[in-house]
């Protein structure tokens, strides 16, 4: 008894398909020509999109002119600017250091009017809009420019849009903010905030490591290392680190433990639960929180979740960034004495790379010597600090 064999496919999928209406003698050919979301809802599942055309006298011909309406169908899947982006971080995250990452992502923030609407109904005005509401600085308008810039070039590489509208976005709307370094003052007020303002040892020790942001909250507790140096009197312990890579001059740079931090330093190294030094401390969202965990902090959660908003409780001028710490370590190895390819090699500005399996306890030495050479603010005799759960 033969076997009832199933007929083999003789199409390909999207290559179209044709039938007759009950009632009718001539054939309609339909082919898929995209896909969108139901009522432009993305938590809806996406249906597809059809384009159809009747009037075939048999079944062939309505199926040899579908290639022809493929042609002229819209094969672009819309997709709206929050689409995009997700899109285009999870292909590109990978490949851009965090610290970029974050600033493209609070940038992004700033087209949040934008988010929930097609890519192709977005115009230049629109996006200028958003640019010229936004009260940050000049480099997040740079950065709204050039995020924007990236989402529509990858959006037309995806065959989702056929123009950039980005291309000559004006960034003159934004105000610079203050790069200087922090006054000792400012640090006396910082120091004195420790113990009641939780992440205040933070940017204290940023201004006494050198370190840009990003870096020092990516510290480890593997890279932090003690070497014991002799001198004619005593042998010392010297604690550093050895890390780094916004450049090639940080790659793998010695920085100094100053003895005016390292308490600080070595008593994160016995915090559990995390292999951070600087971890971001995670609560859940009950009405009365609990402590559930360590993570790494990044660059833009310290700036605008720290930060700005430590610096205004303690009366520090609110243009003042993160990255004011790095310069206030600047400006300490400026009018130290030493030598100049140490302070180039402490602050990661010069090609003279020191690798912990090429240290000499001499240069040590000189380094040790340098950082703990700096002045220390003398602490004000209160502070205005407020203990905050963060």
């Amino acid at each position: 008894m033969g076997e009832n064999k199933r007929k083999p496919k003789s199409r390909g999928n999207g290559q179209g398909t044709a039938y007759r209406r009950p009632g009718q003698t001539e054939w309609t050919v339909e082919v898929v020509v995209g896909w969108k979301y139901v009522d432009g809802d993305p938590t809806r599942p996406k249906r597809p999109v059809r384009k159809t055309k009747g009037g075939f006298k048999t079944k062939k011909d309505a199926l040899a002119y579908a290639p022809t309406l493929l042609l002229q169908g819209d094969k672009r899947v819309r997709m709206s600017m929050e689409e995009v982006w997700l899109a285009w971080k999870t292909f590109y995250s990978s490949r851009i250091i965090p610290s970029t990452m974050d600033g493209y992502y609070y940038a992004y923030k700033h087209f949040a009017p934008l988010h929930g609407t097609y890519m192709d109904l977005i115009t230049a005005d629109d996006l200028q809009k958003c640019m010229d509401d936004c009260q940050s600085g000049k480099r997040t308008h740079e950065n709204m420019r050039c995020i924007a810039n990236l989402l529509w070039k990858y959006a037309i590489d995806k065959n989702i849009i056929d123009r950039n509208v980005a291309a000559n976005l004006f960034t003159g709307k934004g105000v610079s903010v203050q790069r200087e370094a922090l006054t000792d003052q400012e640090e006396a007020a910082i120091k004195s905030a420790i113990g009641n303002e939780r992440y205040a040892e933070y940017v204290y020790c940023l201004c006494w490591l050198g370190y840009r942001p990003g870096e020092m909250l990516q510290l480890r507790k593997d890279q932090l290392f003690c070497a014991p140096v002799k001198t004619e009197d005593e042998t010392l312990n010297i604690w550093y680190f050895v890390n780094g890579k916004k450049t090639d001059a940080g790659r793998d740079r010695i920085v100094i433990v100053p003895d005016e931090i390292l308490q600080f330093i070595l008593e994160r190294l016995y915090i559990p639960g995390t292999d951070l030094i600087f971890p971001q401390y995670q609560f859940n969202r009950k009405k009365e929180p609990t402590f559930v965990g360590f993570k790494e902090m990044t660059d833009a959660y310290f700036r605008v979740e720290i930060f700005k908003p430590m610096m205004a409780r303690l009366g520090i001028a609110s243009g003042k960034v993160p990255y004011a710490g790095r310069h206030s370590y600047a400006d300490k190895l400026k009018s130290a004495s030493g030598a100049e390819k140490d302070k180039a090699a402490l602050i990661g500005h010069s090609n003279y790379l020191f690798t912990q399996n090429k240290y000499q306890s001499t240069h040590l030495k000189d380094l040790y010597d340098l950082v703990n050479s700096f002045s220390t603010p003398i602490l004000l005799p209160s502070s205005n600090a407020e203990t905050v759960e963060k």
